[in-house]
């Protein structure tokens, strides 16, 4: 390829991309996430979890406190009963979560967190408050409102979109 259409193609994307009449919302919405998930990731691992998998990380607030199982996971996680169950094995062999026989059904078993998986899920908690700090010294208080306020605006318009299908 000439340097000539090489130059074409890159200052198209560019316009794309930065075009000031179409604003990209997905490209701001998935850079941060990545961003973000780097910066989670990077904090944990300054605590010690270095094998922590970012991508389970919501499974630790789907979990009732006494247990759950794999199925209702599932549900709750919108996945299927077979990702659930492999991310559930991963947590397991990294010692954030355990398998446990369920006290109403001896033949079910429950998913419930280890110590270790208690303490990772203080840390999550930590580190989210640090990162929203972060931003709002960047940004200021008022502006990184105003920023949750439109990230739930388009949160909303996209699940009005997919509900409209």
């Amino acid at each position: 390829m000439s340097f000539a259409c090489y130059f074409l193609i890159v200052n198209r994307i560019y316009h794309c991309l930065m075009s000031p009449t179409s604003p990209n919302v997905a490209r701001g919405l998935l850079t941060a996430a990545r961003a973000h998930a780097a910066a989670v990731v990077t904090r944990l691992a300054q605590r010690g979890y270095v094998d922590f998998p970012f991508a389970s990380a919501s499974l630790l607030w789907l979990l009732d406190e006494g247990g759950t199982r794999s199925t209702t996971l599932a549900q709750r996680a919108g996945v299927t009963k077979q990702a659930m169950s492999q991310q559930v094995k991963q947590m397991e062999l990294q010692g954030y979560l355990e398998q446990v026989p369920d006290l109403s059904d001896t033949r079910a078993k429950v998913v419930r967190m280890t110590s270790r998986g208690k303490s990772v899920k203080a840390a999550c908690a930590e580190v989210r408050e640090e990162l929203n700090q972060a931003i709002a010294k960047r940004v200021g208080k008022a502006k990184a409102r105003e920023m949750e306020a439109h990230l739930d605006a388009a949160t909303q318009a996209f699940t009005d979109i997919t509900a409209e299908s």
